[in-house]
Parts: structure tokens; sequence; C-alpha cells
């Protein structure tokens, strides 16, 4: 008969502050055993406290108004199970003890130990976390034998799936914090376990599982904080950090083109000494360093718009950062993505259509308005760049660069932080035209059919790109693996065409 284990790895440096904390909430060593090299301790609620029944109280007329209300007793307990030579430390829970394990435990151990026995042909449940989409988070049950897929944005917490070696592993196991296996062996047994566990994790991966956590710890979270400040008031070149191009106030998008600025220190007022026509990182130090200001939550951006429309927010919502550590900014809260997530979206990246177009470089006089009149007068391309174009004679949509041979063109030229608006503009018009069988009416009612959608993004680097996923800002890597699966979906061929901005 198989046993479920609840399985914890414990970094060794937490094993005497976890046994502590066992002992304070009632915890005592019942017992232990050596099993080889491993130690043996269980911990065991031997007078745990009374629980009170919530329902009791209110159908104390059906029991007879007893003179003392029943309460409920809550046993739970742990087994450790460690190697002080080797440095390794488990723990199996029990009952309610997983609540204080996973204040000591290692967190990234499950989904560690699922890269490495998931069979990636079935999974049964997965819980994800979603970034940068409109959903927020999910749990989703598969029929058997359903294939590992992700979406852009993906960050899995939890899965449940068949593993490779049922003999070893158990036919089907759950990861999360923890793994929880189901066994035929007992706990006497386990070391045995936790040494196949220990040599497996030393193994590469045989899938990669994206995952991206919130930070939680405020200590590095300051540390973050006074990284991203000191970023901002150096200005360094290599870092990946600018602002948004556009944002969202309420169910408002606000582009950053016809708007000006102005940055105020946090509770003063909105009291400032200067305007700025663009929001850049460039006039964010020369505020914060103007006003002696070290940290960057300090800082709040009232943005006042051709409209009338203005709005306030802190300054951190409105930056994409992201540092060589992997720590990102994403909607002002501090996030780490894994190595794998980095893969997967490198991945996901390159299955894109790319076209390095060296021969339409341009320098930075350059508009993007000339650039298309220019595609227009010497290439063949029709510019939609001035039109309102209309889509089943109903949708205006007015911003789409360049057309030529059922393809259809979003040139936008900058860093790579700032191209992500072209990106939403290509995705709004492919869905659009999805509901709409693909056609545009032009000028002169003439109608133009579209197979193919491309970004067209003139970039302004050092030096040439090697691949398109060498770009280096996570958010635009995730929108464009998002922006490919929208028009795939959609029956479209996404391609990318990359120039440079040459001085």
């Amino acid at each position: 008969m198989a046993n479920k284990y609840n399985i914890y790895r414990i970094p060794y440096v937490n094993k005497e502050g976890l046994i502590t904390k066992l002992e304070n909430v009632g915890l005592e060593e019942a017992g232990n055993i050596e099993s080889g090299e491993y130690q043996m301790s269980f911990y065991y609620s031997s007078q745990p406290d009374e629980i009170d029944i919530w329902w009791t109280e209110l159908y104390t007329d059906f029991l007879g108004n007893p003179e003392e209300i029943p309460k409920n007793q809550m046993y739970f307990g742990t087994l450790l199970i460690f190697n002080e030579s080797s440095q390794i430390c488990y723990a199996i829970s029990l009952g309610k003890s997983h609540f204080y394990l996973r204040q000591f435990c290692d967190t990234e151990f499950g989904m560690k130990l699922a890269e490495r026995i998931v069979d990636e042909q079935n999974l049964k449940i997965k819980n994800s976390k979603y970034y940068k989409s409109q959903k927020n988070q999910s749990i989703t049950s598969y029929q058997s034998e359903t294939i590992f897929t992700y979406d852009t944005g993906e960050s899995m917490h939890y899965i449940k799936a068949a593993t490779i070696n049922e003999e070893l592993w158990g036919k089907v196991a759950s990861f999360g914090t923890s793994v929880q296996l189901k066994l035929e062996i007992s706990p006497i047994q386990l070391p045995e376990k936790i040494f196949q566990i220990e040599s497996k994790l030393l193994e590469p991966p045989i899938i990669q599982i994206p995952k991206a956590d919130l930070i939680k710890d405020d200590q590095l979270i300051q540390t973050l904080d006074d990284r991203l400040t000191n970023a901002i008031l150096q200005v360094q070149e290599e870092a990946d950090i600018e602002t948004q191009e556009f944002t969202v106030s309420g169910i408002d998008f606000i582009f950053s083109d016809g708007s000006q600025y102005r940055y105020y220190q946090k509770n003063s007022q909105g009291q400032t000494i200067s305007t700025f026509i663009e929001l850049s990182l460039d006039s964010l130090a020369e505020y914060m360093t103007h006003q002696n200001l070290t940290d960057v939550n300090e800082v709040m951006v009232k943005v006042d718009r051709e409209e009338g429309r203005g709005f306030s927010k802190p300054v951190r919502s409105i930056l994409d950062y992201v540092d060589t550590d992997r720590y990102c900014l994403i909607d002002g809260k501090w996030h780490k993505f894994n190595k794998s997530y980095i893969e997967f979206l490198e991945r996901e990246v390159e299955l894109i259509d790319c076209h390095f177009k060296p021969e339409f470089n341009i320098t930075s006089g350059i508009s993007e308005n000339t650039f298309n009149n220019n595609r227009a007068q010497h290439d063949d391309y029709i510019n939609l760049d001035k039109d309102l174009v209309v889509l089943a004679n109903r949708f205006k949509v007015e911003k789409m660069d360049l057309y030529k041979d059922e393809t259809l063109f979003f040139v936008k030229k900058g860093t790579p932080q700032k191209l992500g608006y072209v990106i939403d503009q290509a995705i709004n018009t492919i869905l659009l035209l999805k509901n709409n069988e693909s056609k545009i009416e032009i000028e002169d009612n003439q109608s133009i059919s579209v197979q193919k959608i491309c970004l067209w993004i003139i970039v302004k680097r050092v030096t040439d790109l090697n691949r398109l996923s060498d770009i280096n800002s996570i958010i635009f890597l995730m929108k464009l693996t998002d922006w490919r699966k929208k028009a795939l979906d959609s029956g479209f061929t996404p391609i990318v065409y990359v120039s440079y901005i040459r001085n």
C-alpha cells in the first residue's frame, strides 16, 4: 500500500531555527532513530491545544445545551531527516506543521525536482500566476496525457503530473514549495529516498518550468530599490531601465506623445520646480539630482495631457527595469525570473521569423514618418501611416504604417525598452482583423488582404544583434512572444524586421 509523504527540503543552516520554532508551537521530540548516515527525529504534539468548533455554538440547541462546548484537538507533527556531515536536512509534514515548515524551507525545491522527474506528456493540474496579461492567476485541470504548455508571462507555482518512473517516484506526484510523493515504503526507508532526491537534483533538468517569484523580503526589496536609484542617478548605459511609452489610468491608455510631465516629491502636494516634455531617464535623474533625492520611492510623476485629463502615480510604477541578477520591476513590484523562465522566453522568441535589414538603417534625425514616406516612394510600399483605414465598414484604425505583398508593417524606432508600444498596436489590429476576414479598406474604396503581420523595429544599439532574443529587455521579449501567439492563433504569419539607428 502506498503511503503519502509531503516532503520539504530545509537548508541546513535553517535546521536549528526550525527546531526552535517547532518546540515553541508545542512540538516535542518523541523519538530518534539512526538509519545509515541519517538521523531521524520525530516531533509530535502530545498535548495539542483545544480548538473551538465554529458550528457548536450555532447548533447548541440540538446538542442538549451541554455544560462544556465540545472542542477539537488538532494533532500535528514533523519528521526531520538530516545528515550532519553532508549538511542535508529534510522534513516530512504531518497535519498543520506545513505552516511552520514553509518559513524555513527551500522554496524552489518543488519545481526543481519537478523539472527532473515529471512526465511532460502527462500533466494533471497546474496553478499559475500571470504577468503582463489580462489573467491574474488560474488553476487548470487536464485530461490524461496532456503535454506541458506555457503562456507568455505565465509563472507556474503548483504542478500535479505523472512521473517518469512509477517505481521510484510513484505514479503521480505534486510539486509546489514541497513535493508530495505516494510511495510504497515505510518512514524508516525515507533516508534512502532522500539520497535519491539529492542525486536527482544534481542531474540536468529534462523539462524547464518558467517561474517569476514576487519578492517579499523587505531587506532585499530595499537593496533592489537602492540598486534602482543608483542606476537612475548614474544614468547607466548598460542598465536595462527605461520609462514606458504609455501607461494606463483607469480604463484609458495614456500615451507619452502630446503630454508634459512634472516630477514632485511624495507628500509635497505636487510642488515641483521643473516641467519636462519627455518622460525619460535623463529627466528623472536631473530632477532627483536637483532635489538631492536618494530614494526613487520619494518621486511621484504628474502627467498633464493636452486633452486635460491628467493623473499622478509613483514614478517606479512606470519604469521597466531588469538587472543582471534577473530581478525585475513589473508594475512597480519586484520579481525574480528563474533561469528556466529566461530560457523559455528566448526559445519562444527564436521561433519568430526574423530578418535583419541593414540596407534600411537610418540616422537618429530620421523620423518614423520620413522612413515610411521613403519606403512608399522608393520601395513600392503603401504608406498607411496618416490614413484612417476601415475594417468591415465599422472600425477605424488610426495607426498602421506600411503594406506590401499581403504584409502589414508596424514601424517603431528607439531603444528596445521603448518598442513595446508598437507590439500593443499590432495586437489590437490583429484582434480586429481576426473578426473581419483579414480585409482592410483604404482610400478610393480599395481593399487589401493581410496574411502576414510584421514588426519593423529600428533599434538604437551600440552593437548589432546576433539574434532577436539578444535584446536585453525581459518585458519586450514577453510582449514579443505574446504577439507571436496571438498572430498565429488568428491565422497570420508573424515576422520581425530589424534595422538600426546609426548616428
